[in-house]
């Protein structure tokens, strides 16, 4: 079930933006970063997402609120994990059993990132249906597989 403040800030963010107020500022607290995802190389830090970011996934990429209230779930039990791909920044990206119009839901997290002084945080940095069924192939033959759920 999703953390309550985290589906009210959600809302709040979304509603802000719809009124012309968008608040790209804030950063969200997800909750803890899978332990999962830790034993495949992201540091043990909190998972954060920005307003930013939530209103990309809500307006550009069309994830109902719904589904970025559970954010932290989806994270939490993935169906496959593979390792950002350079030119990105260090990080993973989570490919979940959710879908969008038919095609995974990719979440890509930026590993240790920067907020104020002092304080590193696993960003979330997109959510967002991944079109086009050869990537895997693409991020397989390039070596990014970390994790799959059917492969022990």
């Amino acid at each position: 079930m999703a953390d309550l403040n985290f589906c009210t800030a959600v809302d709040l963010i979304i509603k802000a933006s719809m009124e012309g107020k968008p608040r790209h500022e804030v950063v969200l607290h997800v909750g803890k970063t899978p332990e999962l995802l830790i034993s495949y190389g992201l540091p043990d830090l909190p998972l954060v997402i920005t307003g930013r970011t939530i209103d990309k996934i809500f307006f550009d990429h069309g994830i109902t609120k719904g589904v970025i209230e559970r954010i932290h779930g989806l994270v939490s039990s993935p169906m496959i994990i593979y390792r950002a791909a350079p030119p990105h920044q260090s990080g993973s990206v989570v490919v979940t059993l959710e879908t969008h119009r038919g095609y995974p839901v990719i979440i890509p997290i930026r590993a240790s990132k920067q907020f104020g002084r002092g304080y590193f945080a696993n960003e979330i940095t997109s959510m967002y249906a991944k079109e086009g069924g050869s990537f895997d192939k693409r991020w397989l033959s390039a070596g990014l597989l970390l994790w799959a759920k059917n492969n022990p």
